[in-house]
């Protein structure tokens, strides 16, 4: 009960981050009203912490009448519907407000793709819990640019970098960025096993099979749309045989990446897109988990004119929040009207100087920095790093264990694993399979995977360290029922 890891360096009382973990656990409904808490001992034991700090964590959820004590009996999980007359309960959601029901059967497997939290802690919910009870109407005020810790991280990003910043904070804004900036009829480039869900979307006529990437289109219908390896020498090979407008690459991959070759190979990659006249959208997922020096590096070089980056700042820490920022290169005072009109709109200067915000923005970018301000993202992405990473382990373990015939393939996604299977399958028929016994997986378009392949990708991201182990079997078992 409670799965909660501790951060020792003294940055932040070991109390409140019990008091935090076991608060998102009870809010996430994963227990029913009137469940024993562990003893005071016994989970002070378990934590290597003194029993003291597991009594003022609990000290701190009583006064939020999340749990409640009985004289000799220890703590329980509080029936907060007959608590909720008190005026400090500032929660959001009362766990007996409404009939309890057993959670739906569906393992989720589809990693960012369908909305799942990742996790509990630092969730929207309990931080726009603590926001609206300081702030309540005043939530949807103007706020200043500098007040706002939010503008100043977008400010921040890349500062060093001459190019134009463009913001979206929706998924068709930025259709419509790339739809200003490309088009439809454009030469695009992609290469297999990486992440290029949000471009499936933006073509999604032309992206329903993916497998007719691997084939050639008839001679009447083109398909603007191509495929390679990312090898060196299979790319470079293809670009001196193709003409392309664009060459997309993603940080998440499930195989081989363009990024991980060496800077001078994607040095001499930008000098050849220099030459032949075609641009490198780079798409970063992981922006706001470290800097990527690569890309770095490529933006401070001379072949910087040639790269776009896309930089995704959200879906991969917050799922289903979509905002970020489109890096153009800075156009010369004489070229200056040459913007394509539909992105001056998007240019993020030009938005924080007028600061024309409707009152869903003002509050989605005040929470925003309120979450800042509270350094609740350094420790949501800290967390989610060792999460991601120890849940990742426990797949593999489980696969081993329990799906036989089939071997996971490492890869350095944080997010996603690729299986080995013992023969070919449809995707697609497996897919809306498993979705038919409550089994989500990722769409195997976003990884430009063959249609009938013997690889699977997954991902744990959305499951429980707990629920990882019968989502294999589960997986396990409606796979051998379609095999057969």
């Amino acid at each position: 009960m409670f799965e909660i890891e501790l951060n020792r360096d003294g940055e932040e009382n070991l109390y409140t981050q019990i008091y935090e973990a076991i608060r998102a656990e009870i809010l996430a409904d994963k227990y029913t009203p009137d469940t024993k808490m562990p003893s005071i001992r016994n989970l002070a034991s378990r934590l290597n912490v003194n029993a003291e700090t597991v009594v003022k964590a609990y000290d701190l959820l009583a006064a939020e009448n999340l749990i409640y004590k009985k004289e000799g009996s220890g703590s329980y999980i509080a029936p907060a519907a007959a608590l909720k007359s008190n005026g400090d309960d500032q929660r959001l959601r009362i766990l007996t407000s409404k009939a309890f029901s057993a959670p739906q059967k569906i393992i989720d497997f589809s990693g960012p793709e369908n909305g799942g939290e990742f996790l509990e802690e630092f969730a929207w919910d309990l931080i726009f819990d603590r926001f609206y009870s300081e702030f309540k109407g005043q939530s949807f005020r103007k706020m200043g640019v500098q007040e706002s810790s939010y503008f100043k991280l977008l400010q921040d990003q890349y500062q060093e970098i001459e190019k134009t910043k463009l913001y979206y904070s929706s998924e068709e804004q930025l259709h419509e960025i790339l739809n200003s900036m490309i088009g439809e009829n454009k030469e695009l480039l992609f290469t297999r096993a990486t992440d290029i869900s949000f471009f499936s979307s933006f073509y999604a006529e032309k992206f329903k099979i993916s497998g007719e990437l691997e084939k050639a289109p008839p001679p009447a219908e083109k398909s603007n749309l191509n495929l390679s390896s990312a090898d060196y020498d299979s790319l470079m090979e293809f670009l001196e045989n193709n003409t392309i407008d664009y060459l997309i690459i993603s940080d998440e991959s499930v195989g081989d990446s363009l990024l991980d070759w060496s800077l001078s190979k994607l040095k001499s990659l930008l000098e050849l897109a220099q030459m032949l006249k075609f641009k490198v959208i780079i798409y970063e997922y992981f922006g706001l988990y470290q800097k990527n020096k690569k890309i770095q590096e490529l933006l401070e070089s001379r072949y910087k004119r040639e790269i776009i980056l896309v930089q995704d700042l959200s879906s991969r820490v917050f799922p289903g929040l979509e905002i970020g920022l489109v890096y153009l290169e800075t156009e010369s005072k004489n070229k200056k009207n040459e913007l394509n009109s539909n992105l001056n709109k998007y240019i993020l200067k030009q938005i924080i100087k007028t600061k024309k915000f409707s009152a869903g923005d003002n509050l989605i970018n005040n929470l925003l920095s309120y979450y800042l301000d509270h350094g609740y993202l350094e420790k949501r992405i800290k967390f989610l790093k060792q999460r991601l990473k120890n849940r990742k382990l426990l797949l593999k373990e489980a696969i081993k264990d329990h799906f036989r015939g089939v071997e996971s393939v490492e890869t350095d996604s944080l997010f996603y694993l690729k299986l080995q299977l013992n023969q070919e399958i449809s995707q697609h028929d497996f897919k809306v399979f498993a979705e038919k016994n409550s089994i989500l997986l990722p769409d195997y378009k976003n990884f430009l995977s063959a249609e009938v392949s013997n690889q699977l990708i997954i991902s744990a991201a959305a499951l429980s360290q707990f629920s990882i182990k019968q989502g294999v079997m589960a997986l396990a078992k409606i796979y051998w029922q379609f095999v057969s």
